[in-house]
This record gives structure tokens, C-alpha cells and sequence, in this order.
């Protein structure tokens, strides 16, 4: 933050989320999950939105929720180990047909979608050694 105080609506946000964090399962406990169409989704990463580090394991807490039929709501909050900030996220996976589409909650209050899809093994090896190369 640049030292404006953040809005009391905010704080109590944080609040909150930390409570969930502290009090919500790991989200690896509560996947893979299966969609209506059939098509999986194995686990959810967070990115911190401070320093942009991934965070996985059991410092990715939170709730699986069945809101449709057709649909799954993730809430989740994810510790981040290197600079010690909380990320918050909403997204949803929705069963459209042959695909699924992953929903997020966006900073400025709308929701975004795309297709999810999982990465072929020749895009896991180039990510991994693109990881690799840039330690």
C-alpha cells in the first residue's frame, strides 16, 4: 500500500478472509473435483497479488461449493510463505457442453471467463524448464 489507509469495508474483508483462512480446510483435501461434462479439475494455484509468487499445498485454504448443477464456486484464501500476504479469490468452473469454462471475480467487480484447459505434457515441460531458467 502506498500509505493510504485502506477503506474500513476492506479491513473487514481481510478480517474475514483471515478467520476463513484459519478455519478452512486445504483445498487439495477437497479436489479433484468432476463436473457434470466430465472433465476434472485437479487443484487450484494462487498467485500472491504482492509479490506474484505461486502458492500451493496446505497454504491454499478454503471452500468447494456446488452452486449448480453444472457448476462449482471455489473460495479460497492462500498464505504466501515469502512475503507473508493473503491472497483472497472466487472463481467458478462451469460445465458448458464439451468444455469448461473457469470464472473469476475480477478487481474491478466483474466476472471474466475463458476456457479452462489442462496443459498438454509438452506445455508442463516447457513451463518447467522455463521455472528452471528463471531461478
Amino acid at each position: 500500500m502506498t500509505g493510504d489507509k485502506a477503506p474500513a469495508v476492506r479491513e473487514g474483508n481481510i478480517a474475514a478472509w483471515l478467520t476463513a483462512y484459519k478455519g478452512d480446510a486445504p483445498l487439495h483435501s477437497q479436489l479433484p473435483i468432476t463436473l457434470k461434462n466430465g472433465k476434472s479439475v485437479p487443484g487450484v494455484h494462487i498467485t500472491c497479488n504482492n509479490c506474484g509468487s505461486q502458492i500451493s499445498g496446505d497454504r491454499v485454504r478454503g471452500r468447494v461449493i456446488q452452486s449448480l448443477p453444472h457448476v462449482v464456486t471455489i473460495e479460497a484464501n492462500g498464505l504466501c510463505e515469502p512475503c507473508d500476504r493473503l491472497t483472497h479469490i472466487n472463481c467458478r468452473f462451469r460445465a458448458n457442453g464439451d468444455e469448461t469454462l473457469i470464472e473469476w471475480l475480477g478487481s474491478n467487480g466483474l466476472w471474466h471467463a475463458r476456457e479452462y484447459r489442462q496443459p498438454t505434457l509438452a506445455e508442463k515441460i516447457t513451463e518447467k524448464v522455463h521455472r528452471l531458467l528463471s531461478r
